[in-house]
């Protein structure tokens, strides 16, 4: 009796121990910008976003397993977690039907050659997320199985990093635009590599059309828009406004869209005003580590080694002008991936002005949402709201993004509106949002030299000023003050200053010189 008491304990254990599949430890995580699960065994791949942490180890999984709070039904071939949002899911792999789970479980399922493959995602809050059942689903659409499943693993991104200290703008956006995508999410990030390259070429159709095609999927909404027209300042008043609100903060966050250059025109419309109240601080999230300290430093300027979107003329020209006002300039982006990025970043700025010197001021240039003074409904922090509880400094905050899509509604190059009119949460987390319609046009090199593109095919120009060149080869570590594609045959104006030499270089689709220029004030005829 003792005996079949035993077995009987042996024969349930067993059957409650956690199941992993056979081919667990074949699983290969590559992590490209997205992180692709190969399994060469099972000839299977996937993609997933690159926040989630995955178990690797056996013994790790059948704890996990063991302590989930459902009962899976089925070998486990892979799992993964992340934190925001809390979820967790596993993708089981077997011959068995499919298996049926607790309704707050989100399963996708498919049959391929007798064997049931299911995406099982799991909330680890009260309040599931809608963004666990967009992950996993984009994650269960891009799985291929059988002999034709992805073996090498390449991303519109492997592109943007193979050139990332190239200033052949144009040849990289040839590239990319003939990049074959497989989803929606490489599609999403293929278009924002189109729009950010044609953006490096100030005024172009290419960056036209991308741009008019993302912006054609906004709908305005009536009371926003009424509330704008009714309450929007214009012209000289937006200026005024900033300096105005300015003398009464420490500090000034403005924001940007990477991928709108004219976003950063604002910024340096702004820099003499400001300065001239005291503010000596630039911090600029673009910027990579170290680089303010080289920025600096006496007679330096920006190169490519700078940043990746400050290799976009608007802004490598801002840092210029900064530069010959006397700015200094804090590179702040959080590098520490133990911490909160957000924390980071704000710790980053505080530390290197107001813990030198209490009464700093600093001029902030950041991305869409680190302005936001205001914390999300789920708790999220943004380096502004940090700023302002932890270190008890408010903020002035700027958006230029929030209203962005309402900007062809106004009639102005500029126009600027007190957050108190809106009722919106997001839109009452900053102090001020713009509507920026500025004109990306050269306007601190007034006088043009006539040149004509005489190749069969359109040409990337760009511009350097002379003492930023040292040699023969220089360009290439380099950003072009001004560049642009050029049409077969035409004739165009291009701006230059009157003194000191002017670097010319055309380049083609596939980046190959095709021309080379000293433009100097003894052979300039000036328009």
């Amino acid at each position: 009796m003792k005996k079949l008491t035993l077995i009987s304990i042996l024969l349930i254990f067993c059957g409650c121990s956690p199941k992993i599949s056979e081919h667990f430890e074949q699983n290969n995580y590559i992590r490209n910008f997205s992180i692709h699960i190969v399994n060469d065994s099972l000839q299977l791949y996937f993609k997933t976003p690159a926040d989630i942490t995955y178990t690797t180890e056996k013994k790790e999984l059948k704890k996990i397993i063991r302590n989930s709070n459902f009962k899976l039904k089925d070998s486990v071939l892979v799992y993964g977690r992340t934190n925001d949002p809390p979820y967790e899911y596993f993708v089981t792999a077997s011959k068995n039907h499919k298996q049926n789970y607790p309704k707050k479980i989100i399963v996708f399922d498919t049959l391929i050659n007798n064997q049931t493959i299911q995406f099982i995602g799991n909330p680890l809050t009260e309040n599931p997320n809608r963004t666990l059942e967009i992950d996993l689903k984009n994650m269960f659409k891009s799985l291929e199985v059988g002999k034709s499943y992805r073996k090498e693993i390449s991303t519109v991104m492997d592109i943007v990093k193979k050139h990332q200290n190239s200033n052949k703008y144009f040849a990289i956006l040839n590239e990319i635009s003939e990049f074959p995508t497989y989803d929606k999410q490489e599609e999403w990030a293929k278009q924002q590599m189109e729009l950010t390259y044609s953006s490096f070429l100030g005024e172009n159709k290419f960056y036209e059309n991308y741009l008019d095609k993302l912006e054609s999927r906004f709908k305005p909404n009536d009371t926003i828009s009424k509330i704008i027209k009714e309450n929007l300042e214009t012209g000289s008043k937006v200026l005024d406004t900033i300096i105005k609100e300015a003398k009464n903060h420490k500090i000034v966050m403005i924001n940007e869209n990477h991928f709108y250059p004219n976003h950063r025109l604002l910024i340096s419309d702004l820099l003499v005003r400001l300065r001239e109240i005291g503010f000596s601080y630039l911090a600029l999230e673009a910027l990579d580590t170290k680089q303010d300290s080289l920025l600096n430093l006496e007679n330096s300027y920006p190169t490519l080694e700078t940043g990746f979107y400050t290799s976009e003329q608007n802004y490598s020209n801002l840092i210029r002008k900064a530069k010959e006002l006397g700015y200094q300039f804090i590179a702040y982006e959080n590098t520490d991936n133990n911490k909160n990025r957000e924390i980071g970043q704000a710790e980053n700025i505080f530390n290197k002005t107001f813990k030198l010197n209490p009464n700093n001021k600093v001029l902030v240039l950041a991305g869409i949402d680190h302005i936001l003074e205001k914390p999300t409904k789920k708790g999220k922090e943004w380096m502004a709201t940090i700023f302002k509880e932890k270190y008890n400094i408010d903020p002035l905050t700027i958006s230029q993004t929030h209203l962005n899509s309402y900007r062809k509604e106004i009639n102005n190059n500029l126009g600027i509106i007190n957050s108190k009119f809106f009722d919106s949460d997001k839109l009452k987390s900053v102090d001020y949002l713009v509507l920026n319609n500025e004109n990306i046009k050269n306007k601190d090199n007034p006088s043009t030299f006539s040149y004509q593109n005489k190749m069969k095919s359109d040409v990337q120009v760009a511009l350097f000023y002379g003492n930023e060149i040292s040699n023969k080869y220089d360009y290439h570590k380099k950003v072009p003050y001004f560049s642009t594609i050029l049409k077969s045959g035409k004739k165009y104006n291009l701006p230059i200053k009157k003194s000191g030499e002017i670097y010319l270089y055309a380049f083609d689709k596939n980046g190959k010189r095709v021309d080379k220029q000293i433009i100097t004030p003894a052979n300039t005829v000036y328009n």
